[in-house]
């Protein structure tokens, strides 16, 4: 059956080509407005208005999240045409968004700018996920034989079917409805995954899909049954679903975050590799990679891995070293040196992907190959809001001084790791440079004096979850099960980890609005300073794309940039 079904698939895509190509000009609207872009000229693409400057805000804020440069990034205008928003193909690729679209996206008052980051990033998912190649390709490849025959091939099916008016309007209609569940399969998957990069953008999970559906309907005046689309109701539900879809693949990210911020490498390496099969992104890749490095570095010995380098969250040292160890950590680094070169495929200027690059060709004995891609690409590209890199560079570049065992090399890498601790907030540089020098390792840079015994989520401490009820369950792969209790308390749910059906995680998570305060009187949209203030250092600092990771002995605070989103009370068995 479905070998017929794709086979039928590929027919009709290369049978209608004209019908192809229209769509490929303005395609997969949102809501199914008449086509404007044949007729786009310079009157419509406005840019000089104050609409314009808040959506371009908006949008560079959405490419620069999702990190792909590979392909040039479309251009972006406000227009007055009765579009909602969408993609013109061509030499220079340019989304468009109406006006009248904005005005939508302004009536969700303080969810303004995550509505606008919700469309314009369903339209950028269009184009990095390459929707409009299927039917470009028809088009463009029309002479070549495999095409000719399958065009003459529907063509005869459809005189043979003259005979039969009654199958030839369903061959028709087939037709027609396998377009549409095509569109509608891309529009679903624009949705959840356009919704993940207004997330990563940093605007939060906007779910009111649904609801800008439902307003733009209304401001467009549109019939909620028009010819050869979906329904409204139909694109509402499949918003619905899609923002089911959306809730499922941020959980999962954040547990991968969360578990790489206990030191459960390998765990978040699976959950970040379940995410990397729908999501591309440098961020991923970068994770994906940092995660493999550090579980190597797990397999290391103390006696060989003197330093710490600076991709470390956590290190635990192996008490000795087999070959079986030595092979795996081979196997695990140089998959990482692959991720790594993905981040660096879809962004030439990502600095973090270089220095993890740098500390996984340092592990893996290549010091040439890794002081270059530490003092020329991954400084090259520690600017701006990759300043925070330099004094991790000089750390490693110090640590690849040390590693030749020469007096030299030793006097060099002090002076390196002087250098990074004018400007290197966690401590790393000193740490080193006590090891170099045979000095006394610095104090502890955590304040953390231990388990916070009066901490509890909806009036339940971590004694009280210890033996979850679960409501939802997800298959990461066949080692590990994502498992939920959503309801866990009224603000609050349960998120745990198994592996090979032991329990490994446990976090019990506030929700974003979760209206009470720690124990120490911390609340969500308090500062990071505030934070700090009344726990101290953190035993790490673990950095994601929306902001940090506050970890403590028992408490995690999730960042939204310098604000507290939620926090977390968490176990590792």
């Amino acid at each position: 059956m479905t070998k017929v079904f794709f086979s039928l698939f590929v027919l009709t895509a290369i049978a209608a080509p004209l019908s192809a190509q229209q769509r490929s000009w303005g395609e997969f609207p949102m809501v199914p407005t008449k086509s404007f872009a044949r007729q786009a000229s310079g009157s419509n693409k406005i840019k000089d208005v104050p609409e314009y400057a808040k959506a371009l805000k908006v949008y560079e804020r959405l490419c620069e999240a999702r990190g792909d440069f590979r392909y040039p990034v479309p251009e972006f205008y406000i227009t007055r045409k009765r579009t909602v928003a969408e993609i013109e193909y061509g030499t220079i690729p340019t989304i468009y968004l109406s006006d009248t679209a904005f005005y939508v996206c302004e009536s969700f008052g303080a969810q303004s700018e995550a509505a606008l980051a919700f469309l314009l990033g369903h339209e950028l998912t269009h184009y990095y996920e390459k929707h409009a190649w299927r039917g470009n390709f028809a088009f463009e490849h029309r002479e070549l034989d495999i095409s000719q025959q399958l065009d003459e091939l529907y063509k005869d099916m459809l005189n043979e079917s003259g005979k039969n008016a009654r199958f030839r309007d369903k061959l028709m209609r087939f037709d027609t409805l396998i377009h549409q569940f095509e569109d509608a399969s891309m529009e679903a998957q624009s949705d959840y995954l356009g919704g993940f990069l207004a997330y990563s953008a940093g605007y939060g999970r906007f779910e009111q899909g649904d609801e800008l559906i439902r307003r733009l309907y209304k401001a467009f005046k549109l019939d909620p049954a028009i010819p050869g689309y979906v329904t409204q109701a139909e694109r509402e539900k499949m918003s619905q679903r899609s923002a089911q879809k959306l809730r499922d693949f941020v959980d999962v990210f954040e547990m991968a975050n969360w578990l790489t911020a206990v030191g459960l490498y390998e765990e978040a390496y699976r959950y970040y590799r379940l995410i990397l099969s729908e999501y591309q992104s440098r961020e991923i890749y970068n994770n994906v990679g940092a995660t493999a490095m550090l579980q190597a570095l797990k397999l290391f010995s103390a006696e060989e891995l003197k330093f710490r380098y600076p991709v470390q969250l956590d290190l635990e040292m192996a008490s000795s070293r087999g070959e079986e160890q030595i092979a795996q950590r081979q196997r695990l680094l140089q998959q990482a040196v692959l991720h790594f070169d993905a981040a660096i495929s879809l962004d030439g200027n990502y600095a973090p992907a270089y220095l993890n690059k740098a500390c996984a060709l340092a592990l893996l004995n290549d010091p040439v190959r890794a002081a270059f891609y530490a003092d020329v690409e991954a400084r090259r590209a520690a600017v701006g809001k990759f300043a925070s890199n330099v004094p991790y560079i000089e750390i490693l570049l110090g640590i690849l001084e040390a590693n030749t065992k020469t007096e030299e090399g030793k006097q060099k890498a002090k002076a390196k790791f002087e250098l990074a601790m004018t400007t290197d907030v966690s401590g790393l540089a000193a740490h080193n440079l006590a090891i170099l020098t045979g000095q006394p390792l610095p104090g502890p840079a955590s304040g953390d004096t231990g388990f916070f015994e009066d901490e509890s989520i909806d009036g339940q401490s971590l004694f009280n979850v210890l033996f979850p009820t679960i409501d939802k369950s997800m298959m990461i792969d066949e080692v590990l099960n994502f498992e939920q209790n959503t309801k866990q308390g009224e603000h609050s749910r349960l998120y745990v980890s198994y592996k090979n059906r032991k329990m490994s995680a446990l976090f019990h998570a506030t929700n974003p609005n979760y209206p009470g305060e720690t124990a120490r009187g911390i609340k969500v949209g308090n500062s990071r300073q505030e934070v700090l203030k009344q726990y101290g250092p953190p035993l790490q600092v673990i950095y994601t794309p929306t902001g940090q990771l506050l970890r403590y002995s028992e408490v995690i605070f999730q960042m939204q940039g310098e604000l507290v989103e939620r926090w977390l009370l968490y176990t590792v068995k």
